[in-house]
């Protein structure tokens, strides 16, 4: 009887051990980009791989899987087993390498691409979808969570954006981007061809400048926004315009790729001193938003401590948050900047892993759900037309066969004019896809 009760004391003891332990995984420096190149946006065409890389600091490697939900396009995860097949969103055997031996602040990378040889997951509807890095050892607890596109680019469109002058902003806010979206549709549907579409169903369309899936501007047949119409509605060809999407700024630039001057198990302050606001003046060129993570080697493949701090002339009648590809660019709580009464700077501390960052300042206010809304991304950074940004455009389709279900039938990369010229046009894609596989054409010089 002695020994069955210590035998169970012992078990218990294990068993809280290992609760404890799973309690303890935590996901750090989450990136998700396209086809191994971590300069282009989380949107693939079929037939492409999506890349998801993190950290986690366990003493052994956790049994981590990734969970696929293709969503609407609102971004809310499907509830029909046809669409979210459970023998095919599930993926195990994740590859994983352990820190280099100067590492200290993590114990292993995780880097793997979907669609692949060991995974059962298949992309098959394109569209967005969510993933969730789950542990299946605690029950399938969500630690992170991202995004991606899946693309299908079977329509051909034509994008052009125009520097316009909006006359219900101030200046500099009335510098905006008039964006048209030429789309050209089948006249007939025929339900037997999965690649046919009937062209009444295609009714949105979305810009998403740079990598902030997040806050795209919509062109959408349904709705009342002022801003936005469509030409020729009822026919095949047909043109969606937005004539209000902004600019913005530059992004600042944070470069932590240097060991000797910033050192590793150090607080990192930038040695350019506190930023300013940028309302008035142009910021250097940048990233796109995009992640240049030093390489996977020695020290400089560990986190640091990073100190950010902004001089304000006067306290913003909101709160104030800082953004990046730290962040997935989500404005999220956890970075909200705060004020120092010594100093009078507004400050923030985060670990983040070394690299090279593209960054900027939002103003919002929290909300009880533990988003932030109101969100002003311009009156601390500026607009201007001069900001070259990389705008990807897509195209909805809710497709009837499958009960409304959202797919992407053509996207385009292209980028605005970038000179402060009214009336300049950008009218070539830098990148188009034509059956999935990709042709490159050359930005016109003017």
């Amino acid at each position: 009887m002695l020994k069955s009760t210590v035998l169970l004391r012992l078990l218990s003891a294990l068993l809280f051990l290992d609760t404890a332990a799973a309690a303890q995984v935590e996901i750090f420096g989450l990136r998700t980009f396209a086809a191994g190149d971590e300069y282009r946006p989380p949107v693939i065409a079929a037939g492409e791989q999506v890349t998801i890389e993190f950290d986690v600091a366990t003493n052994i490697p956790p049994n981590l899987h990734i969970l696929f939900y293709h969503s609407t396009r609102d971004w809310k995860v499907e509830q029909n087993s046809f669409i979210n097949d459970p023998g095919t969103i599930r993926a195990e055997m994740l590859l994983y390498a352990p820190a280099p031996a100067a590492v200290y602040q993590y114990r292993y990378r995780y880097r793997n691409s979907f669609p692949n040889t060991r995974n059962r997951v298949a992309f098959r509807y394109s569209g967005n979808y969510i993933y969730r890095i789950v542990d299946a050892d605690a029950a399938d607890a969500v630690l992170a969570e991202g995004r991606f596109i899946v693309t299908e680019n079977i329509i051909p469109l034509v994008v052009t954006m125009e520097n316009r002058y909006h006359s219900e902003y101030e200046p500099p806010f009335n510098q905006r981007i008039w964006t048209s979206v030429a789309v050209d549709l089948p006249a007939e549907f025929t339900a037997a061809d999965r690649a046919s579409v009937a062209h009444e169903d295609v009714d949105r369309v979305a810009v998403i400048r740079n990598w902030e899936l997040d806050r795209p501007v919509f062109i959408d047949t349904k709705d009342d926004d002022p801003e936005s119409f469509v030409e020729n509605l009822l026919r095949p060809n047909r043109t969606f315009i937005r004539r209000d999407v902004p600019v913005g700024n530059e992004y600042r630039r944070m470069d932590l790729s240097s060991v000797a001057f910033y050192p590793n198990n150090q607080p990192a302050v930038l040695r350019d001193g506190p930023d300013v606001s940028r309302f008035r003046w142009q910021g250097k060129p940048d990233a796109n938003g995009a992640t240049k993570a030093d390489a996977f080697t020695g020290t400089n493949s560990d986190y640091l401590e990073v100190e950010l701090r902004l001089r304000l002339a006067e306290p913003p009648a909101q709160k104030v948050y800082v953004t990046g590809g730290f962040s997935g660019w989500k404005v999220l709580p956890e970075y909200e900047m705060k004020p120092d009464t010594v100093s009078g700077l507004y400050v923030l501390r985060f670990w983040v892993r070394r690299g090279v960052y593209d960054y900027q300042y939002v103003l919002g206010t929290p909300a009880p759900d533990g988003t932030v809304q109101q969100q002003d991304w311009f009156t601390l950074e500026g607009n201007d037309w001069r900001t070259i940004n990389r705008y990807t455009v897509l195209v909805y389709y809710a497709d009837r066969r499958l009960g409304g279900v959202d797919r992407v039938i053509g996207s385009l990369r292209v980028r605005n004019a970038g000179t402060s010229d009214p009336g300049k046009k950008t009218g070539f894609p830098i990148q188009k896809i034509i059956n999935n596989g990709p042709v490159y054409y050359t930005q016109p010089k003017n």
